[in-house]
């Protein structure tokens, strides 16, 4: 079977969604499915994405408006599905987003409705539909209208270790892995937060992991390494070898986190920090047991594995 990946973009550099997606067609491929990507990061136009898809009978799309225009409205995309979209053709939409909310400063609170319209009309293109988070998922059941839908927490684009070692066994370090936005919270109005666990967990080292970004040259009295971008390989080496994983991001969101999910694949202890918001039960709370937090999430990840989503989408994709 042979199909079409549509991404905003491929890596490199590290791009979330575009990672997702190469790891899935990987694994994909062993199971007989063969990926041709098709990116928006090109010409933007109906016409443009209709050539690309010539030949495909079968497509899964990995929706995120912001990816695929700067204001979160991809008409462009909408109406080149549309067009594509004639019976026999299957669509197949991963929602990464469904829609963007903000203050009425934000173009975000403008735009809210377009951005509802454009997914109501890619939800009720499609043939089967899945997302990352359950409050995504109670958005999109309004336009079900009874098919199938998958929500399915985002797999480690980074690996997944068979046997990860006890925290015991590590080197008692702490790593900032992720895009440069993500990052920059850690490094900036959450320091504080990572300041805190460096001396609660007793850190030797902190490493920065990801596109390059300013950071201070130790924190609370331990030094900051900067490694910039590495090679999936190398992080996965360097978390198996890590205690502990910050990430700055809200909690509700976790399970469309890549970073929080290569934290939880590979047996990290996973440390979050968000303003004001209750940590998630898999996230260490400065108190209690590490190692049975670290191994909680870890069995949490295991159900939705790169394997077992794998499994699912190779089920939505076929009729």
């Amino acid at each position: 079977m042979r199909i079409v990946q549509v991404v905003p973009r491929l890596p490199p550099p590290f791009e979330g969604v575009g990672t997702y997606a190469s790891a899935l067609a990987g694994t994909l491929a062993e199971r007989g499915i063969e990926t041709r990507f098709v990116t928006g990061d090109g010409k933007r136009t109906p016409e443009a994405l209709l050539e690309n898809l010539q030949g495909c009978e079968t497509a899964l799309l990995h929706y995120a408006g912001y990816g695929y225009q700067s204001r979160g409205c991809p008409l462009w995309l909408v109406r080149g599905l549309e067009r594509w979209r004639t019976p026999g053709r299957r669509l197949v939409t991963f929602f990464h987003e469904v829609w963007a909310t903000g203050p009425p400063w934000r173009s975000s609170f403008w735009l809210f409705p377009a951005q509802r319209r454009l997914a109501a009309r890619l939800a009720r293109l499609s043939a089967a539909l899945g997302t990352s988070l359950e409050i995504y998922g109670e958005l999109l059941r309004h336009w079900r209208d009874g098919r199938e839908m998958a929500v399915m927490p985002v797999f480690s684009t980074v690996g997944e270790p068979v046997d990860p070692p006890p925290l015991a066994e590590r080197a008692r370090r702490i790593v900032v892995f992720g895009g440069a936005g993500v990052r920059r919270r850690t490094w900036g109005r959450h320091l504080p937060d990572l300041s805190k666990a460096v001396r609660d967990l007793g850190a030797e080292a902190v490493c920065d992991v990801g596109p390059p970004v300013e950071t201070p040259a130790a924190v609370a009295g331990v030094p900051v390494r900067g490694l910039g971008v590495l090679p999936p390989e190398e992080v996965s080496a360097l978390l198996l070898g890590s205690a502990a994983g910050f990430l700055a991001y809200p909690p509700a969101f976790l399970p469309k986190s890549t970073i929080f999910a290569a934290y939880c694949a590979h047996g990290v202890l996973p440390v979050c920090a968000w303003d004001g918001a209750p940590l998630d039960a898999l996230c260490w709370t400065g108190s209690g047991d590490p190692q049975a937090v670290a191994s909680a999430a870890r069995m949490w990840y295991a159900g939705h594995s790169l394997e077992r989503q794998a499994e699912r989408f190779a089920r939505l994709l076929k009729p």
